[in-house]
């Protein structure tokens, strides 16, 4: 039985121009991108966080939410502390995410100066220092022990690793093999055919899964806005079939929101065939738990986690990326 670990980044975004080389407004609060990042806009049609969680429960699934608490340094703590009480009301893990493009804003003071916008760009010392003042702000605001990290744009390196492991956190979910920027000190081959849980600098490794598409045959993560129902069930099996210890999926807090609308100053909106995918994606695993089981890294031994043969990377098919294509045509719309 493979054991799947869906993944959510949950983050915001300002709508500034020139944001984040231009610092925000002292004054600007991003009260509308909350809204909209975090909450699907409101309204009866949101399909934010309290959506994502309710359809996790209904489902009986477990998550971890990859929280940037960067944001919190500049435009003050209570809507992260909302948003982790959220959370945490409805029993999901919170680990922590970063997007260095809030160092920035002079407002984020005590923190190092910005290097741009991937960690693996601070040297060792600077990510060791976001890393626990990232821990700090999510634990003081409710988000209890943090086992778990993932790096902004997967921008991670070994030093975060190290970073990591003397702030006491032993799993990583940075690798993702479809982005140059993840892991650029690791071995191309070893990136590359890394499917499984692997030990590097002490940490523990979670590689985001990917699978061949068929054409182009290229590299495609399982991401809830990339992957169609099929090829997400397609490789799912796969991995039960060979008996893989992990499988991770990716999805964002603003997954199902029509962020365009943002920029141009209308009303929120929700990408319904994408919601609609992921509702489905939730009942297949439902339906499933006899090959698949969700769940939570805090319910990992690390002592017990194999470090075992990378299998192949699985492959699609010429129907399953046709039919994908049909429905992001249909998603324009829908």
């Amino acid at each position: 039985m493979a054991k799947v670990f869906i993944t959510v980044d949950t983050e915001v975004w300002p709508d500034a121009e020139g944001w984040p080389h231009t610092p925000l407004a002292s004054t600007n609060d991003c009260a509308r991108e909350i809204s909209w990042y975090f909450y699907g806009g409101g309204g009866s049609d949101a399909r934010g966080l309290p959506y994502q969680l309710q359809t996790f429960a209904r489902a009986g699934l477990k998550a971890t939410f990859f929280v940037d608490p960067l944001f919190s340094f500049a435009i003050g703590a209570a809507p992260l502390r909302d948003v982790l009480a959220l959370i945490r009301r409805n029993g999901q893990e919170i680990g922590l995410h970063l997007h260095p493009e809030w160092l920035t804003d002079p407002r984020c003071s005590g923190l190092p100066p910005f290097s741009g916008p991937l960690l693996h760009s601070y040297p060792e010392s600077d990510q060791e220092h976001l890393v626990r003042a990232g821990m700090s702000r999510l634990t003081e605001l409710g988000a209890g022990d943090i086992r778990v990290f993932r790096a902004g744009s997967w921008g991670a390196n070994r030093a975060t690793l190290r970073a990591l492991r003397r702030n006491g956190i032993t799993f990583d979910s940075s690798l993702n093999a479809s982005f140059a920027s993840s892991f650029p000190d690791l071995d191309a081959t070893v990136r590359r055919a890394s499917t499984q849980p692997l030990l590097l600098e002490g940490a523990w490794e979670f590689p985001v899964t990917n699978f061949i598409d068929v054409p182009p045959a290229g590299r495609r993560p399982l991401h809830v806005c990339a992957t169609s129902l099929g090829e997400f069930r397609s490789v799912l099996e796969h991995a039960a079939a060979r008996d893989w210890f992990a499988v991770v999926i990716v999805l964002h807090s603003f997954e199902f929101v029509r962020l365009q609308r943002l920029t141009a100053g209308k009303a929120g909106a929700s990408h319904r065939l994408l919601a609609d995918r992921f509702e489905r994606l939730c009942a297949y695993l439902a339906n499933n738990t006899d090959k698949h089981q969700t769940c939570h890294f805090a319910d990992l031994d690390a002592a017990a986690v194999p470090d075992a043969e990378q299998p192949p990377v699985p492959s699609s098919s010429l129907a399953r990326t046709a039919m994908r294509h049909v429905e992001q045509l249909a998603s324009y719309v829908y």
